[in-house]
């Protein structure tokens, strides 16, 4: 009885463990989500601080040397963009009306007898049309129909696109800042780590944090290598079909293949939407699927074996499940940085006794 008892009470703890854990992921996802991005952006970082510090540099500066190619990587990937990104928000009313005009055009085809939508009418009230149609479905505006709502117009519409900018902004800065600091205090946090693990399991703890530092650096940098391939030949692809703004889609398709599974349906659902509203016609269409079919079966067969291979070792139904839980806690960047998170805590479940079956439930072993 008293074993049973054990057991139960053993049980109950457990769950109300993750409860918790979960609790403080969701409550506490301002802090974690910038802490969990800069300690991936940290990781992929430290080989090249470590070489420039083999080069005879100082600590300080081989970060900032470090921090340099971080920030042009990004100010890059800005300007490649950026300048679509432009056109896209400044053409955003024409856009409006031609969606409304294929989606009346759609409704006839159908034999639907429903009052046209057009671009005036759907921003009447003060909304924009992809917000109404949010409203519509959901009972309140879309995220998105609330920011697209924010660009066109009205000082309180002007104030909230602004306030949006300098909040992602301001984030961006804060995990600079932690990046910097997470470099500067690595061997102290490495020591830390260390010097807690019992006497004769030390060891055993620096080999856990190597092995940690090396998968997620492998996978990442692969990644990052696949996601720039993919956005050369997603940006082929879709200006041969004809698509407006090809590289801004071509590059958020790209990055969206770092979501397993489910980012390349999402790239490619926004690729023909965008198609559809820019009256493209069918054979955009084609073209946008061609592209998107031939590019995943090369990034499946040949460029993700090739350079990113299997490192993570997670298997498919809990890389599906860590995403669509990371996504639930925090968003989209929860889906994307999800299985590099869950990869370390399967090597940490590997070497800590008594949680070897948790790696086994997550990994790919027979």
């Amino acid at each position: 009885m008293a074993t049973s008892t054990d057991t139960l009470s053993r049980l109950v703890l457990r769950i109300f463990l993750l409860i918790g854990i979960v609790a403080i992921l969701y409550y506490g996802r301002s802090v974690l989500l910038s802490l969990s991005v800069a300690g991936l952006l940290a990781m992929v970082l430290n080989p090249l601080d470590e070489k420039l510090r083999s080069w005879g540099m100082g600590r300080n500066l081989s970060i900032a040397g470090a921090m340099l190619v971080l920030v042009l990587f990004f100010a890059g990937l800005f300007i490649a963009v950026g300048q679509q990104a432009n056109q896209f928000a400044e053409n955003w009313p024409e856009i409006e009306r031609r969606i409304a005009e294929q989606v009346n055009t759609l409704k006839g085809e159908l034999g639907l007898k429903t009052k046209d939508l057009t671009a005036e009418e759907g921003t009447s009230g003060g909304g924009s049309l992809i917000t109404t149609l949010g409203q519509q479905s959901t009972g309140e505006a879309s995220t998105t129909g609330e920011l697209v709502g924010a660009i066109p117009g009205g000082s309180s519409g002007v104030l909230s696109f602004v306030g949006s900018t300098l909040g992602v902004f301001g984030d961006f800065l804060l995990i600079m800042v932690y990046v910097v600091l997470l470099l500067s205090q690595k061997e102290r946090l490495r020591g830390f780590a260390i010097r807690r693990a019992p006497p004769e399991k030390r060891e055993e703890v620096g080999e856990t944090i190597e092995e940690s530092l090396d998968i997620v650096q492998h996978y990442l940098r692969g990644r990052l290598i696949l996601i720039g391939i993919l956005s050369v030949l997603y940006a082929i692809g879709f200006s041969v079909a004809g698509l407006d703004y090809a590289i801004l889609i071509a590059v958020l398709a790209a990055i969206l293949s770092i979501i397993p599974y489910l980012g390349n349906i999402i790239g490619g659902v926004i690729a023909v939407a965008l198609a559809f509203a820019g009256g493209g016609g069918s054979q955009a269409i084609i073209g946008i699927l061609i592209t998107m079919s031939v590019a995943q079966m090369l990034e499946s067969y040949i460029l993700t074996p090739l350079i990113v291979g299997d490192e993570v070792e997670i298997n498919s139904l809990t890389t599906v499940l860590c995403v669509v839980g990371m996504t639930i806690l925090w968003g989209p960047v929860g889906a994307i940085i999800a299985i590099p998170l869950f990869a370390i805590l399967r090597i940490i479940f590997l070497h800590v006794e008594g949680l070897e079956d948790y790696a086994f439930l997550l990994g790919q072993e027979e």
